[in-house]
């Protein structure tokens, strides 16, 4: 009889106990805790490398705007690449950024498609950047600000791949006119023009000016000097006419994007 009660005791106590959850149960609760903890962590961690980035970017823009020269105006918009602009922040210096401008002016002269990509940029604007590739197209008038030819100061217009100038010389005592068709190879702080072809645009009887036109053809490339218009440290490293605009690309190392060094300008030989 007391066997008897014992047992029923035993099976009440352990009815009352709850039941233990099996261990594949604890452990997929504890992943879904750790998994929802890191999306929270994670989720935060975006939201401030978002809120970062666009600090910097707009605090770049103000200063990269504050910095330009009395004579160049525009509104700046700037990209910062790269994941993490945190880390970047942290390590002092920024990966790459890039600068664009839509409605860039150079002494009053509008200049088309902007754009600036400079790598390695200290958050003190003070001290130098790795290095700058830039790019910005010229319509004629502004390719005439930039480029002065000798002789009469002709002007240049804009072919595909060419350019064309009208001038005029002395042959034999005789003034007269000629037209010639040239390209722009850049050089440092140089452009070449080098002709390719010419055409007198006088007409003198039967005076025979094959040898005026041998003469300007085949003459060596006009070397024109540009360093008194870009800063002081910044060449050009390529030109491309097309579709009435002339596309420069510049580039330029360990370069101090302030005032300061936006208004030094290089010298070209006396």
């Amino acid at each position: 009889m007391t066997d008897g009660w014992e047992e029923l005791q035993r099976g009440a106590a352990a009815g009352n106990r709850p039941a233990r959850k099996p261990a594949g149960r604890r452990f997929l609760t504890a992943l879904v805790i750790l998994v929802v903890a890191a999306i929270v962590v994670v989720g935060g961690a975006f939201l401030a490398e978002t809120v970062t980035r666009g600090i910097a970017e707009d605090s770049v823009a103000a200063a990269a705007e504050a910095s330009l020269p009395s004579n160049v105006e525009g509104t700046v918009d700037v990209d910062i690449a790269g994941d993490w602009v945190l880390l970047q922040l942290l390590s002092g210096r920024m990966d790459t950024v890039t600068l664009t401008s839509a409605d860039a002016r150079f002494d009053d002269i509008p200049v088309e498609n902007v754009r600036v990509a400079a790598s390695g940029v200290p958050l003190d604007l003070k001290s130098a950047i790795d290095d700058i590739a830039a790019t910005a197209s010229l319509d004629q008038p502004a390719l005439n600000e930039l480029l002065t030819l000798p002789g009469n100061d002709p002007e240049l217009t804009l072919n595909d791949d060419t350019v064309g100038y009208e001038d005029s010389t002395t042959f034999f005592g005789i003034p007269v006119g000629y037209r010639v068709t040239a390209s722009l190879v850049p050089d440092g702080t140089e452009v070449l023009l080098t002709p390719e072809s010419a055409e007198v645009t006088t007409v003198i009887g039967d005076l025979d000016l094959s040898g005026l036109v041998e003469q300007i053809v085949g003459s060596e490339p006009i070397r024109i000097c540009v360093a008194e218009k870009l800063p002081e440290g910044v060449t050009i490293s390529g030109i491309e006419v097309r579709n009435g605009l002339a596309t420069l690309d510049l580039s330029a190392s360990n370069f101090v994007l302030s005032g300061q060094a936006l208004r030094t300008t290089g010298e070209c030989p006396a």
